[in-house]
């Protein structure tokens, strides 16, 4: 669905009015994930979020946060989209454990058309041409903390100030995601993290406002010792927004991953498309994650990360 949505938002673009066609997608460019890690999972990570990416899947993973850490990730989709996430988190500062991230998702080269005449209507001999080739970057600053309020309870808020442009046009706006998770025992936890929850405004330089609905995701993670390394299964759903799929449901994610050593084999599946990916931990303080994703009709995508602990 993501993928589909994608190219919807591509060819809206290409209208003379961006900011209002695309005020049904809005959000869906900065849901496109971070983290090879996650991504690999099937982005089934809500209940698994840790570190210093916890700010955009789960702020509340940010309770368990036993160190500084920097993380960055990069990827380029179908040759069209440019991803790109940095986070810093901090623990144990007067406000709790904290993270700082910053994502930005563009697309470079966009057609902007127009009719040899504007002032007539489309035919044979009045074909569109092209205008110009622009490109459009959303940015999404998070603000996270997180911190345990019981020795099974996790709670966690994250602040998103955004910014979209493409061409002349761009957009500010300021959100909320808060989350929860619940340690339950014998490695088992369950999360929910609702995002956009005050409705997230972006306003437009042509006086015109988009907004994000608000989303929901729900997960659970189950972690066990296994042959001499661990093993954790996770289950994720998201409902609101625009996540519903082709069906009207809402769509399911899973994943698995097996640690052995200072390696890690992943496998995911996000709305019936597979993902594989592959952790290593050379050093204490580094690690290296590289994750495939398969795309409905397109060609397939990496995606790499690492992690610092300072």
């Amino acid at each position: 669905m993501k993928t589909l949505l994608l190219l919807s938002c591509l060819g809206l673009f290409a209208l003379s009015d961006p900011a209002g066609a695309a005020s049904a997608y809005a959000g869906e460019r900065l849901a496109l994930g971070a983290d090879a890690r996650a991504l690999a999972l099937g982005s089934a990570y809500v209940a698994l979020a840790e570190g210093a990416t916890a700010g955009y899947w789960n702020p509340a993973g940010l309770a368990a946060l036993d160190g500084r850490q920097l993380h960055l990730t990069h990827d380029e989709r179908f040759g069209l989209v440019d991803g790109d996430f940095v986070a810093l988190a901090l623990p144990r500062t007067r406000l709790g454990n904290l993270a700082f991230s910053l994502l930005r998702v563009g697309v470079p080269d966009i057609p902007f058309t127009t009719l040899q005449d504007p002032s007539l209507p489309i035919g044979p001999d009045n074909r569109p041409v092209l205008l110009s080739a622009e490109t459009s970057a959303d940015y999404a600053l998070y603000l996270s903390g997180g911190r345990r309020v019981h020795r099974r309870v996790e709670l966690g808020a994250s602040l998103k100030l955004l910014y979209s442009s493409v061409s002349t046009y761009h957009a500010y706006g300021f959100g909320l995601d808060a989350g929860l998770r619940l340690r339950l025992g014998w490695g088992l936890a369950l999360a929910a993290n609702l995002r956009d929850l005050t409705t997230t405004p972006l306003f437009w330089n042509t006086e015109t406002t988009d907004h994000i609905q608000p989303s929901l995701q729900l997960g659970m993670a189950w972690t066990r010792p296994l042959a001499g390394g661990r093993a954790t299964a996770v289950l994720a759903g998201r409902g609101g927004g625009a996540a519903e799929d082709e069906s009207g449901a809402a769509p399911l994610n899973a994943g698995f991953e097996y640690w052995y050593k200072n390696i890690a084999l992943r496998a995911g599946l996000e709305e019936e498309r597979k993902a594989f990916g592959l952790g290593l931990q050379p050093h204490r303080r580094l690690t290296l994650d590289m994750a495939y994703l398969e795309h409905d009709g397109l060609d397939p995508t990496y995606r790499f990360s690492a992690g610092f602990r300072l």
